[in-house]
């Protein structure tokens, strides 16, 4: 049985790279050859054998017990030898090489000098809540329809008007279109472009199972995303997969209202030209808010909108900054976001996106195919010793309490008035 490789480094650190053998002193390592620089010229020597027939072999350790560090001794060679000679056996007891080993460790350990390795004592460990940047989704649609497309691309197909407030995302695939709305209903949205009379329904749990349809649900989800976000004035940076905010009026620096953690309004600058501190000079570049917005599914029926914060970077309020140029300034920036910062960044864009409301809605017409995500951060309990008090803040905006209206949408009892802010996506659609 081998000695263990922790056992054999405990040995060799314990013995300072020595031979233990009284007045011997001869360090263990040797210079080499240029192929083998370090020649290893230690042993490890049993003081009880490791076999029953060896030298001192006669106890009653384990042959575990025969290969841990309290029963091995450093030596050189030599020294090895001579204890396991024959005629040495008397002199060169248990005991005897027992205090040789103790004696040299501690003469080793005095000679380096090192300070006690003292266990730091932890800070008390405490109860805590830890918040996400993940919304739970309440409602997904139940059912989703298609039907054989009379055109090709998807940007042919032009949704009809539908009632007021409803979002029609839609994708075209395998030359079918698909979409939350009932295609079997002939006012329906896309009835133009459709075959009504060929629709398929399907559950939409069907789609979640099988890899390649749970691809076109998320593309349907994405859709949604695009819908709504267009409707709030984000913008789709395609190549980073991510919605920002851009200037209302060229080179003039944009807020907006929100709830932040701790108050009950506030503004937030979501576009500036940062300034230089020493001199005040703006720079030359501009911030733009933005935020990664992705679905996943997390459990057999559950779903989550991941809400990630992030940074756009432009020359004017408009033409994109190539990576290399800014990668630095934004991850020193996002760097220096600790614990509270983030979660008010988070908190930000959940107030935004859900219109300081409990939920985020997207309405796809009637009450049971609505996708609706709650706006309150997921959460759990967690023991630790906490976080440093500067960075440990609390705040009591952890949910939105509902009023009439809001109650009455969740229920489908009123529809989304807000037609008047358009139907306008962003640019550009997540793939």
């Amino acid at each position: 049985m081998a000695v263990p490789v922790a056992q054999q480094r405990k040995l060799t650190q314990r013995s300072g790279n020595i031979c233990a053998f009284p007045g011997c002193g001869l360090l263990l390592t040797a210079q080499g050859t240029p192929e083998d620089p370090v020649v290893v010229l230690g042993e490890m020597a049993h003081i009880v054998a490791e076999s029953p027939n060896g030298p001192r072999g006669d106890s009653p350790l384990t042959p575990e017990e025969r290969n841990r560090y309290e029963n091995l001794i450093l030596l050189c060679n030599q020294h090895h030898q001579l204890i396991d000679s024959e005629g040495a056996l008397a002199k060169y007891t248990v005991e005897r090489l027992h205090a040789m080993k103790e004696t040299h460790e501690q003469r080793i350990e005095r000679r380096l000098g090192g300070r006690s390795n003292v266990p730091t004592e932890l800070p008390p460990m405490v109860n805590d809540t830890v918040y996400s940047n993940v919304l739970p989704v309440t409602q997904m649609p139940r059912y989703i329809y298609g039907a054989p497309c009379a055109v090709g691309r998807e940007n042919e197909v032009r949704p009809a008007a539908a009632s007021a407030g409803t979002m029609t995302p839609f994708i075209l695939r395998e030359g079918r279109l698909w979409a939350f709305q009932d295609l079997r209903d002939t006012s329906n949205p896309f009835v133009d472009v459709v075959a009504c009379t060929e629709t398929e329904r399907f559950s939409t749990k069907e789609w979640w199972t099988d890899p390649d349809r749970l691809g076109w649900y998320v593309a349907l989800l994405n859709r949604s995303l695009n819908k709504l976000t267009g409707r709030l004035g984000l913008r789709l940076d395609h190549d980073h997969h991510r919605y920002y905010f851009e200037p209302e009026v060229a080179g003039v620096e944009r807020s907006v209202p929100y709830r932040p953690l701790n108050a009950s309004r506030a503004t937030r600058s979501v576009v500036w030209q940062p300034k230089k501190r020493a001199t005040g000079e703006a720079r030359n570049y501009w911030l733009h808010r933005a935020v990664s917005l992705r679905f996943f599914l997390i459990g057999d029926n559950q779903w989550c909108l991941s809400v990630r914060p992030e940074l756009r970077v432009t020359s004017d309020g408009f033409e994109s900054i190539q990576a290399k140029y800014i990668g630095r300034q934004v991850t020193r920036k996002k760097s220096r976001l600790f614990n509270h910062d983030l979660l008010g960044e988070v908190q930000f864009w959940r107030d935004f996106l859900g219109r300081s409301t409990p939920r985020i809605f997207f309405p796809f017409g009637t009450d049971r195919q609505n996708l609706i995500v709650s706006t309150s951060l997921s959460s759990g309990q967690v023991r630790w010793p906490g976080i440093p008090p500067e960075h440990d803040m609390p705040f009591k905006n952890v949910d939105y309490v509902d009023d009439l209206f809001t109650w009455a949408e969740a229920e489908g009892l009123s529809e989304d008035d807000d037609a008047a802010d358009g139907d306008d996506d962003a640019e550009e659609t997540l793939r």
